[in-house]
């Protein structure tokens, strides 16, 4: 591993933990952060960064086209209701997993877009 890659996957799980604060921040009206919270959001940013490209890599070698990536949204669901929520004050734990994961997806996906406008290809590990 070069430094040049040590470096990407640096930025790409800071900016996974500042899209998942922002996801739980607007889902729980609350713009805090406890260093609790922040340990649970690195967590998940980390499994993020290195999971999904796995879960893709594998369903591509099934054949399997983008159920990888379905099943990177599922584990993500439950990293973040088991992770994230806990720390977050919602009355409804599951809807707010979802709530939260969904947004963080759309914000990846709107982080891509930008990218792509100015030909980064950071978000690639997404």
């Amino acid at each position: 591993m070069t430094l040049e890659e040590l470096l990407v996957i640096i930025v790409a799980i800071a900016l996974v933990t500042l899209v998942l604060y922002v996801s739980g921040a607007l889902v729980s009206q609350d713009w805090s952060m406890t260093f609790p919270y922040l340990v649970r959001v690195l967590i998940v940013a980390v499994l993020l960064v290195f999971v999904i490209p796995v879960f893709r890599d594998a369903a591509s070698e099934f054949d399997l086209g983008e159920l990888g990536v379905l099943l990177a949204f599922v584990l993500l669901i439950i990293a973040v209701r088991f992770l994230v929520i806990e720390e977050l004050s919602v009355s409804d734990d599951w809807l707010a997993a979802i709530v939260v994961s969904f947004l963080a997806v759309v914000l990846f996906y709107v982080i891509e877009a930008v990218a792509r406008v100015f030909d980064i290809a950071l978000v690639s590990l997404f």
